[in-house]
């Protein structure tokens, strides 16, 4: 092919062979090997972009390297290595490689929901019996936290950009900023301000935690108030999207200001998602999504257009070993009807291409790019593919850098789609023995470039599991004095006469 075909045609077939066969052909001849040396840089940024280890606006190495940052991509010195780094991260997620398994201090805690910030270093977490603390991710120190008096139990939570949102009793949502990104010192929302006992309490905390300031410390940064109580909401930077059966209500968390209200009249919220292109709403027996620059339903997806599989995922239960994380087979065949055919959770991807969705019935179904199907240029069938699960309790969905996750009282399953939508899973087992209760072990769980957090219950873990252990990182900070918000407030309180 070398002899026969110009540079540009060779290099326009390279750029759709996966990385295995790239690496294969420079061994074949000195021609190729030639070949490769000279073009290595195009060839692999093609490489890059198929697997989309790169968005197209990324041309040179260093843009690559500024948004994969760490392990595995430091130290890489050029697109054949980078490919090389992000091919062994992808194989690892498919259970083909290297997983390393830590319990992040500190154990025990009653965490009800967490959010991540590897960059800020951060954890955040709402508790079971009320209250919100800001965990040194590798530590456990806290750094900063809000008591029990003024956050909810079980309450949930929002972060994205270093926004922080919960909700309230009333239904009033609180939105709250990192403190190291105000460019002035009062500043606030201009058109929600926060109120009086968001500031009273940021003030109190400030004073208990001013020796990490202003690591891990939020200060009130809009209070958003409804008509309607929202019943279920979620933060895209900058938008979030709070509704209730009637209404999705749509609100800049720069400014505070309610920039859309869309009609979605509902029975039975689940869940809701946003971009810039659409809304997202998840009812018991449809998918809606709604264009955002015309409030009009685009797409819906009936939940009985997708209860037959069109795969189906091997039972972890079957397979020998006490590994963590297990592949399965995925088989290219159809189950039969299912009894429990309702949504819980919709999600889309952050390019705003894709949509997963999880059904009760143990289905996970994956769209791809279902912008396509909306203008009539394909089919829900054709786009889509439904697979089934070994039957058990499935509750929660995770869909971030191209993987799916879905929680199940076993463990964790996790997906990833090929182009063709052929699908690839593994499953996380926190626990040796399978679990005979219907009980939530997992209550929240985040994916990133390069890990998955989530919550289990202390008891059932393996116990061969070590803690996380960062010295390089833990030895910044000293231990907090104040591990008990709530007895500490009263005790300050009282100290200075109130």
């Amino acid at each position: 092919m070398l002899y026969i075909l110009p540079a540009e045609v060779t290099l326009n077939v390279l750029s759709h062979l996966p990385i295995p066969s790239l690496l294969s052909l420079p061994v074949l001849s000195r021609q190729w090997l030639d070949f490769f040396t000279t073009n290595q840089s195009i060839i692999f940024r093609s490489a890059a972009l198929l697997h989309e280890y790169i968005q197209p606006e990324t041309l040179s190495l260093e843009d690559a390297l500024s948004v994969n940052t760490g392990r595995p991509w430091a130290g890489s010195t050029s697109w054949k290595d980078f490919c090389h780094r992000s091919f062994q991260l992808q194989k690892n997620w498919e259970g083909r490689g290297r997983a390393v398994v830590r319990v992040v201090p500190p154990p025990g805690l009653n965490v009800h929901r967490i959010k991540i910030d590897e960059e800020a270093g951060i954890c955040i977490m709402t508790c079971v019996w009320g209250g919100l603390n800001v965990l040194h991710l590798f530590s456990g120190i806290v750094l900063w936290c809000l008591p029990q008096s003024h956050v909810r139990s079980h309450a949930h939570c929002e972060y994205d950009n270093g926004y922080l949102v919960f909700d309230r009793m009333d239904g009033a949502m609180e939105v709250w900023r990192l403190a190291n990104d105000f460019s002035i010192e009062d500043e606030v929302a201009a058109d929600a301000p926060p109120d009086g006992e968001q500031m009273d309490v940021s003030a109190t905390v400030a004073a208990l935690y001013h020796q990490y300031v202003p690591r891990g410390q939020f200060r009130p940064w809009a209070l958003l108030r409804f008509h309607e109580f929202p019943l279920a909401y979620r933060l895209a930077y900058p938008t979030l999207i709070c509704a209730s059966d009637e209404r999705a209500f749509l609100h800049d968390v720069l400014t505070g200001s309610l920039v859309q209200t869309i009609d979605i009249h509902l029975d039975g919220l689940r869940y809701v998602d946003v971009n810039e292109r659409h809304a997202f709403v998840c009812e018991r027996a449809a998918v809606h999504v709604f264009s955002r620059e015309s409030g009009s339903e685009v797409l819906r997806i009936p939940v009985d257009a997708i209860v037959q599989c069109s795969q189906l995922v091997e039972d972890p239960v079957t397979v020998s070993g006490d590994w963590f994380v297990t592949p399965l087979s995925v088989y290219s065949r159809s189950d039969g009807f299912s009894f429990h055919p309702e949504f819980i959770a919709a999600h889309v991807s952050r390019d705003g291409r894709d949509l997963a969705v999880l059904l009760e019935s143990c289905r996970i179904v994956f769209v791809r790019d279902f912008e396509r199907i909306c203008r009539g240029e394909t089919s829900l069938k054709q786009a889509g593919r439904v697979l089934g699960i070994a039957p058990q309790a499935c509750y929660y969905l995770g869909f971030e850098h191209g993987r799916v996750c879905v929680a199940t009282i076993q463990g964790l399953y996790i997906f990833t789609f090929g182009t063709d939508l052929s699908a690839k899973a593994v499953f996380v087992r926190p626990s040796i023995e399978p679990s005979t209760s219907s009980y939530y072990p997992i209550s929240c769980m985040q994916l990133t470039d390069r890990r998955i957090y989530f919550t289990w219950e202390d008891a059932r873990r393996r116990q061969d599991i070590p803690l996380f252990e960062d010295p390089e990182n833990a030895q910044e900070l000293q231990p907090s004095m104040t591990p008990n918000l709530d007895l500490e407030l009263q005790v300050w309180m009282a100290r200075h006469g109130r």
